[in-house]
């Protein structure tokens, strides 16, 4: 087992370095100058706390070049005295906690240096807040993809961390969607049978640019961009089908175009009387998507230098503003205006502005399981 101080090397993955410290399961390792966090099990020893490498007749415990080439070979070691070997030590046993049987998972993106986020790096740690072994995948998906590229593909124990990935700038744009699918079950023991998990989020990744975006979360002391994937057993937001792509898939990589070419020569289409504007929103039949919009100043502005707690009022009702008059000809829009629950001053603010400039429009808390108190669902009428 590796211990503080010893250099190792990184099994899954190119580097390695000397271990600075060790959390539980976890090591810290000092990789030119950026601290990784890692599992144990997932690095090789390759020089031991105290040994000199300049020291005559001293060698390596590990051959890098031959694990490389799948021959892992070993220098001999002359045995002193012959020893009975060490059992191996048993599993610990599983800590459930009392809420532990409801899944909660989280992601969270911890910056190396959150002074400096332009040439920060990024470790995307899967948190399982839960009383079930996770056997799960983590994927990504750019713009430009086609489909899910597989990122990390294991299993983590009930209640514990998991290191997936360290992203950097360049490569961030690839995980402009990450998608999160998994089983969950215990060892040894009977228990509920829970659904299985299957998630897509669209990541902001303009937040990786913004300092107050990154504070600590429910699960970590450090600042972090912590993201929930599944509260209470409840999925946040399931696996979006692209339907523009399967119809592609279904009619062999047609392009769209030639699709519409195909369709209207079987079908007889009616676009209504020459001239006649429709308004596509008026058709009860269609569900329009739903509309975010955070009021939270943060997301608003980038600077506050100079601003008044009057002058950040009127931006964030600017906002409302903006976004009702966009959308006001859109019969049956939805929008959440996510306001926070603080002191309700911005609430009641954004509810006196919506009753007096947009009477015919519906007002109602919004989903309180993905918002709590604080956000305000909107139905243009």
């Amino acid at each position: 087992m590796a211990k503080i101080g010893d250099t190792v090397r990184f099994l899954n993955s190119v580097g390695g370095g000397k271990i600075t410290r060790i959390d539980g399961q976890i090591a810290y390792v000092d990789d030119e100058g950026f601290e990784t966090p890692v599992l144990l099990k997932e690095v090789v020893v390759v020089m031991p706390a105290g040994h000199d490498p300049k020291a005559q007749g001293s060698s390596l415990m590990f051959d890098q070049k031959a694990f490389d080439e799948g021959k892992k070979t070993v220098e001999p070691v002359k045995k002193l005295t012959e020893e009975p070997v060490a059992a191996s030590q048993p599993e610990l046993p599983v800590e459930e906690t009392a809420h532990g049987d409801k899944m909660n998972i989280a992601l969270g993106f911890e910056p190396s240096d959150v002074k400096h986020l332009d040439k920060s790096r990024f470790s995307a740690v899967l948190v399982n807040d839960s009383n079930y072994f996770l056997n799960f995948v983590f994927l990504r998906r750019s713009a430009e993809d086609r489909g899910w590229t597989v990122v990390y593909q294991g299993e983590v124990a009930p209640n514990e961390y998991c290191d997936l990935a360290v992203l950097t700038h360049e490569t961030l744009p690839q995980y402009e969607k990450i998608g999160f699918q998994c089983v969950a079950f215990k060892k040894d023991k009977t228990f509920t049978l829970q659904a299985p998990v299957s998630i897509s989020r669209k990541l902001d990744l303009t937040k990786f640019h913004k300092f107050h975006c990154f504070r600590p979360g429910i699960y970590f002391e450090t600042a972090v961009l912590e993201l929930s994937l599944v509260s209470d057993g409840v999925a946040s937001k399931p696996l979006e089908v692209n339907a523009a792509e399967m119809t592609s898939a279904m009619a062999g990589g047609k392009p769209e175009k030639d699709m519409a070419k195909e369709l209207s020569k079987k079908f007889r289409v009616d676009a209504g009387k020459k001239g006649k504007t429709v308004n596509p929103a008026a058709n009860p039949h269609k569900v329009l998507p739903l509309i975010e919009v955070d009021l939270h100043i943060g997301e608003l502005t980038d600077s506050l230098t100079g601003m008044e707690p009057k002058d950040m009022l009127e931006l964030q009702l600017d906002a409302v503003r903006k976004h009702m008059k966009a959308n006001s000809a859109r019969i049956g829009q939805k929008l959440v205006f996510i306001h926070g629950k603080g002191e309700g001053v911005l609430r009641k603010a954004v509810l006196d502005l919506l009753k007096k400039e947009y009477p015919k429009a519906e007002l109602q808390d919004a989903s309180f399981r993905e918002y709590g108190f604080g956000a305000t669902l909107v139905t243009i009428h």
